[in-house]
């Protein structure tokens, strides 16, 4: 059945997927932009979520809202003071939904980051947070949609995905533009720690899965791919580009980029869920080297 979902941040690395998978699917899509305008049969709305008035929407009300806006913090205030920001936007969104005599379903589009350096261990929904990196601050958006989940009175889901493999975001700046430029490609630290990882379109379906179906009032691991070590996944996207690798020490990465950056760099973890929705998802990239092939063909194209 078709539904109307309301996008926020559709404009970025992820949530050009997230449109795109569910514009696929037959639904209509209301997306919320700062600056990026949304693709051609998308109803964009130009809008900051700390100053929207949600109750614009009332006379075309969404079914669904899925959330990816995140305001941008570079530095440590900023990031601070953004954090902050967040939650106030949250608490303005989460006001306005009460408001209605049926609030939509809110997925809430969060990181694994939040569970913090597991040294490898298996994570869960069920594990306990411990943010690090730029979760520290962004996690603060999440706290009001985490408090109406364990009161079960607003339908709301959280996903957690991983490193997200595609012409995006980390995995551009850090390794596929400066094995182009440079011809190497770097591995940070002793490359021993865990990467879970799942490409940016099985991402955006595992996404569409959980705002279109019944269950509410969850939270979602995303993966497909099995775990690599950092050292393997350096391996692959060398193999990939035709870069050579260079090593850079823990100590060297923490004082060129900085703790936030050191901590989101060699953190490990091994992402899992106990939802058969996500353990079920048909993934069509659930190979580590296949994701990466694909990221990296998909980067060559946009040359």
């Amino acid at each position: 059945m078709s539904k109307h979902i309301l996008v926020l941040g559709g404009s970025g690395f992820l949530g050009k997927a997230v449109i795109k998978e569910l514009t696929n699917r037959g639904h209509r899509i209301t997306g919320l932009y700062r600056k990026t305008p949304l693709p051609e049969g998308v109803t964009s709305v130009q809008a900051d979520i700390r100053s929207f008035q949600w109750s614009r929407l009332n006379n075309d009300l969404p079914d669904i809202i899925v959330h990816l806006a995140r305001i941008p913090g570079r530095r440590k205030l900023s990031r601070f003071i953004a954090g902050l920001q967040g939650k106030r936007a949250s608490h303005r969104l989460i006001r306005w939904m009460q408001t209605l005599p049926q609030a939509p379903h809110m997925v809430y589009v969060s990181g694994t980051l939040v569970y913090g350096d597991r040294d490898g261990r298996n994570v869960t929904e069920n594990s306990p947070l411990s943010p690090i990196a730029f979760q520290r601050d962004y996690i603060k958006a999440e706290y009001p949609f985490l408090d109406e989940l364990s009161k079960n009175k607003l339908p709301v889901s959280i996903v957690r995905p991983p490193w997200i493999i595609g012409p995006g975001s980390w995995f551009s700046q850090f390794y596929y533009y400066p094995a182009k430029k440079t011809g190497q490609v770097t591995q940070f630290g002793d490359g021993t720690n865990l990467m879970s990882l799942i490409h940016v379109s099985d991402c955006a379906s595992q996404i569409a899965d959980v705002a279109t179906q019944e269950e509410l009032n969850q939270i979602y691991n995303l993966y497909s791919c099995p775990p690599v070590t950092h050292e393997e996944f350096i391996k692959l996207v060398a193999q990939q580009t035709g870069a050579e690798i260079k090593k850079m020490s823990s100590s060297d990465l923490r004082k060129k980029f900085g703790k936030t950056v050191w901590e989101a760099l060699t953190f490990s973890m091994h992402v899992t869920s106990t939802k058969d929705l996500i353990i079920d998802h048909p993934n069509k990239l659930a190979d580590p080297e296949n994701a990466v092939s694909m990221a990296v063909q998909e980067l060559e194209n946009k040359q």
